[in-house]
């Protein structure tokens, strides 16, 4: 039986042992409260548990995608892949280790132990479904003289390896997978909504009963006016869905996903920045594309309640398909659509800062 649906988390690691989180089966004699070492790691992958399990069994196959381990030899020769109380030899981190499986619940849970005069410990895999794929965690405890002296000495190298692994897991099981197709999540779908929903009613209010003065006021000849304001906000709007949609048509790339550099929480905030300095592409200038300000206002707001409607139901792979901003470089599709509320917010405050001088002029003026 798999496990029950968790949300999915970012790929984490410590040497500290948190009770109260963890989910591991631990055999008294490796209870990390008490043994001389532990490593924690975790990450998310975007595979099923299935296609995880089989890349964690096929023991002879990690050298393929996984040098930490070598000269893995099984008790059995005849064996290939772990199973329940198999005997399997292999050499990390220098030492030779005989090692016994002895948790084994497929697609779910795995361990082993190994016994030797100076070092004795247990390793433990387990894989949590989420909404997305799954979330694996390998935890460490060791035991023995040479436990004690790596902690001392090396006391982040047996953790950083257990991430190499992790990390090499999730780039095969990302490469082999063909079937798994990376819907929104519930929880993402929600939010999306939300946002897409509050920047247009604030955007909306931003405008709403001004007069010609004030949608056609300038502080200087080289700034733009709230009209040339929602013109390019009109015609940023109804690009973003083509943008989406041309990404969509090539094939997914989830190798990509390394290269985002940022968070999905950090987009608006970096986008409504004053610090950024952005010149808009010559397609999205104001330059009377539209019959009037309210025919631009149409535009805007029939291409905004298409997107949310698109985004409740959309069965699309938007985190698996990519692009590149000026501003966040590579995103994915999802943080796409944040970009793009993001993009509104921006101009929104710009609208209410010509208001504020509209009407500090006009007081100057009486």
């Amino acid at each position: 039986m798999i496990l029950s649906v968790f949300q999915t988390q970012a790929q984490t690691y410590s040497r500290k042992y948190n009770e109260a989180e963890n989910k591991i089966q631990w055999p008294e004699k490796f209870n990390p409260k008490t043994s001389d070492f532990y490593v924690h790691n975790e990450i998310e992958i975007n595979a099923t548990p299935q296609q995880v399990w089989q890349l964690l069994i096929q023991a002879k196959d990690w050298i393929h995608w996984y040098d930490g381990i070598q000269n893995i030899n099984f008790e059995d020769s005849t064996q290939q892949i772990l199973a329940p109380g198999i005997k399997v030899f292999w050499n990390s981190m220098g030492q030779s280790l005989n090692n016994t499986v002895t948790e084994f619940v497929p697609n779910e849970r795995l361990a082993w132990t190994f016994e030797e005069a100076k070092i004795q410990g247990h390793h433990a895999w387990l894989i949590l479904t989420t909404e997305t794929g799954c979330k694996v965690i390998t935890d460490e405890s060791q035991t023995g003289r040479l436990a004690k002296l790596q902690k001392i000495f090396i006391p982040r190298k047996l953790m950083k390896q257990h991430d190499q692994w992790l990390r090499m897991l999730k780039i095969e099981a990302e490469k082999n997978n063909q079937t798994l197709k990376l819907t929104l999540t519930i929880t993402e779908r929600e939010h999306m909504v939300e946002v897409l929903r509050q920047s247009h009613e604030k955007f909306l209010a931003s405008i709403s009963g001004l007069t010609e003065d004030q949608l056609h006021y300038k502080p200087s000849s080289r700034k733009w006016s709230i009209a040339e304001i929602i013109e390019h906000i009109a015609l940023a709007e109804i690009r973003f869905p083509v943008l989406v949609k041309e990404e969509l048509l090539k094939p997914s790339e989830p190798e990509k996903r390394k290269k985002i550099k940022i968070k999905d929480e950090e987009i608006q905030p970096k986008m409504t920045s004053r610090k950024w300095k952005a010149r808009s592409p010559e397609v999205f200038k104001p330059s009377n594309k539209f019959v009037s300000v309210q025919d631009a206002i149409n535009t805007y707001t029939n291409q905004r309640l298409a997107t949310i409607e698109y985004v409740k139901t959309a069965q699309d792979d938007l985190r698996n398909h990519f692009w590149k901003h000026p501003l966040t470089g590579t995103i994915d599709l999802y943080q796409t659509l944040l970009l793009m509320s993001a993009h509104l917010e921006r101009h929104t405050e710009q609208i209410e800062r010509l208001n504020k001088l509209f009407i500090v002029n006009l007081k100057g003026l009486k």
